[in-house]
């Protein structure tokens, strides 16, 4: 087992190192991503789909797109700094909107924009998105190359002067974590020299960063721990996720109830997509509902937690990917309350995960 890793490095081959900050830069872009699909499809409803050019010409959107991710794609090869990257997570989100909005003329021969297709695949280019953003949040155990690497992307904010306590506190840990466990003596003295830089009195600190949404991030910070574990914030759960999903059962009880009356000889695809959409509905609804009720009946909120998220999921990656073909963009918001619902339980289960720690450490 130990001539992979050997060769692998005779080969020239390392393991990637995530960058600083990665999964800032990929939220813009997901934010980004998810707005400018959105306000496309506003505008042109809006203007009426408006054509640029004339004659045998039309310069699709797509072609916008194409210049964003190009801009995008340049901008971290050519500059560097956390500022650039921003830039660059955002036209690369404004770029992919704009190009996978026309999806439906590239896959179509008759160049159809609503082809009732393009909607799911918008959909799930964004949940695959979502996949990364969340696989990229996962905290892991760094080795010393990867704490040294990131401890260097931090110096340039050192270099710009704009170098702040929570960063320097990283850098002390991860620095002070090479010193002792980097495998090579040269790496040791460059984790050795950077970090008597770092605790240097002579180092200047930024102060924190203030935006004009300051005040409302700290007033939000101060009682988010309280309200996301507090009886209000649970009870509108419980009863968001109750609702949710007795709905998503009472949809599927009624179709159920009509597919007696329906001539299989005469029933279409699309019949039969909404059946099934209705069916892993039903699922996603029947988890909900039985993890609400014994939140609520049991107190047994950790396992009806659990049960909440799974349905959530179902609903999300299927149940709102078949709705986005039967209903197109109209299926938006019930994929953002979904959205929001998890973020909600996901948040109680960290919230009671906490709680656990603290009263077995007391």
């Amino acid at each position: 087992m130990r001539g992979v890793p050997e060769m692998a490095a005779r080969l020239g081959l390392r393991r990637p190192v995530r960058r600083e900050g990665a999964e800032q830069y990929l939220f813009l872009t997901l934010v980004s991503f998810a707005g400018t699909v959105m306000a496309t499809r506003v505008y042109l409803e809006v203007t009426g789909f408006p054509r640029i050019g004339g004659g045998e010409l039309h310069i699709a959107h797509a072609l916008f797109g194409g210049f964003f991710l190009f801009v995008a794609a340049l901008l971290p090869i050519v500059l560097a700094g956390r500022r650039v990257y921003r830039v660059a997570a955002i036209l690369g989100g404004v770029g992919i909107g704009l190009f996978i909005d026309e999806v439906g003329k590239f896959i179509t021969t008759q160049n159809d924009y609503f082809y009732p297709a393009a909607a799911p695949l918008i959909y799930a280019t964004f949940l695959l998105a979502v996949i990364v953003y969340l696989r990229v949040r996962r905290r892991v155990q760094p080795d010393p190359r990867s704490l040294l690497l990131t401890s260097l992307q931090l110096m340039e904010e050192a270099v710009d002067d704009d170098l702040q306590d929570h960063e320097r506190d990283a850098l002390r840990y991860r620095l002070g974590a090479a010193v002792v466990e980097a495998p090579l003596e040269e790496q040791r003295r460059l984790a050795s020299a950077l970090l008597a830089f770092v605790e240097s009195q002579e180092l200047d600190i930024a102060p924190d960063a203030v935006t004009r949404f300051q005040p409302l991030l700290d007033w939000w910070t101060s009682r988010r721990d309280q309200w996301i574990g507090g009886r209000g914030a649970r009870a509108i759960l419980v009863v968001a996720l109750f609702i949710s999903g007795v709905r998503a059962v009472i949809d599927l009880g009624v179709a159920l109830s009509q597919i007696g009356g329906v001539d299989p000889s005469t029933s279409t695809r699309l019949f039969s997509l909404d059946m099934l959409h209705l069916l892993v509905e039903g699922i996603a609804g029947g988890l909900l509902l039985a993890g609400s009720l014994l939140m609520v009946l049991t107190r047994r909120d950790r396992l009806g937690a659990s049960l909440a998220e799974y349905g959530l999921l179902v609903a999300l990656s299927l149940a709102d990917l078949a709705s986005f073909y039967l209903r197109q963009f109209a299926t938006i918001e019930v994929a953002l309350l979904h959205g929001l619902l998890l973020f909600g339980v996901v948040a109680y289960r960290r919230q009671l995960r906490a709680d656990a720690r603290a009263i077995s450490s007391s």
